[in-house]
């Protein structure tokens, strides 16, 4: 026998308490899954028209196909290219060069970060530094670390690593300079040591922002790793589309742009799903916002 004690809680003969999910909490996460239904719909209707009017117009000669390689033609490219084992050795060559050059330019602003906001000689002595190197374009300095490193990786790895350095050490430091001076006064009052602060109070309050650095400097670092690999590179996906572009080859030029696309996309989406799950707590708090 069950015994409805409140709206969605019953009580059943053995006195364990069961509580469902009322009409309104149901009917909300219903919505959610339309809504993200709905999300995924409109976000493919614009690509997937682009595609049909663009192969339509380049078969009813509207457009230079020459320039303008229908979707068809670079779907066979790609078909060739990946048959060959060309775009998987490049493509392959350009993760390698990614995601080693975001680790090091995470793990390093971080630090850094962390660093800076916690000391403050440190602080005053290396942030003139940082803000000046910052303003000063990445691919105007690749050719000092060209001629500090040579011509092999390590500069390609330098320079990716820095673009991601100053957007993950700028947002720690910031964030930690943020915290209220009332929480600081709050920890001293229970008697935490500085070691516990840093790890109970610190770390916890500067986690959402240092997450949605890391995603930002996902985007960065696939940009940087183009760059390097259209002007410094004889392999990698940015090399495979610039010299498609030197030998005119338009199919493969779009087939590199479309995949430098898929993987920008698919890292950038990685990045946020590590990170939602680091600060899981947050993304919870916020939605409740909005």
């Amino acid at each position: 026998m069950t015994v409805q004690t409140d709206r969605g809680v019953s009580r059943n003969e053995d006195g364990w308490v069961e509580r469902r999910p009322d009409p309104k909490q149901r009917s909300a996460a219903d919505q959610a899954r339309r809504d993200g239904a709905l999300r995924l719909l409109l976000g493919l209707v614009l690509p997937v028209g682009v595609l049909v009017a663009w192969e339509i117009s380049a078969r009813s000669g509207w457009i230079d196909s020459r320039f303008f390689s229908q979707p068809s033609a670079v779907a066979s490219k790609a078909g060739e290219d990946l048959r060959s084992g060309l775009l998987w050795s490049e493509l392959r060559i350009t993760i390698v060069r990614l995601v080693t050059g975001y680790v090091i330019g995470s793990l390093a602003g971080i630090l850094i970060g962390l660093l800076m906001s916690q000391v403050k000689v440190l602080r005053w002595m290396l942030e003139p530094l940082i803000r000046a190197l910052y303003v000063i374009p990445k691919l105007a300095l690749l050719p000092l670390f060209l001629l500090l490193f040579g011509l092999g990786e390590v500069p390609k790895l330098v320079f990716i690593s820095l673009g991601t350095f100053y957007i993950v050490a700028f947002t720690t430091l910031s964030a930690a300079m943020m915290i209220p001076t009332a929480f600081h006064e709050v920890a001293r009052s229970y008697g935490l040591s500085p070691g516990q602060r840093f790890r109970w109070m610190i770390v916890p309050a500067i986690t959402p922002q240092i997450v949605s650095s890391l995603k930002l400097a996902s985007g960065i670092s696939m940009l940087l790793v183009i760059a390097v690999e259209f002007v410094n590179a004889h392999e990698g996906l940015g090399y495979y589309t610039w010299h498609a572009w030197q030998v005119f080859v338009p199919d493969r030029m779009y087939v590199g742009v479309v995949t430098i696309s898929i993987v920008g996309v698919l890292f950038s989406g990685l990045v946020g799903l590590l990170g939602s799950r680091l600060s899981r707590w947050a993304d919870s708090e916020y939605a409740q916002s909005r």
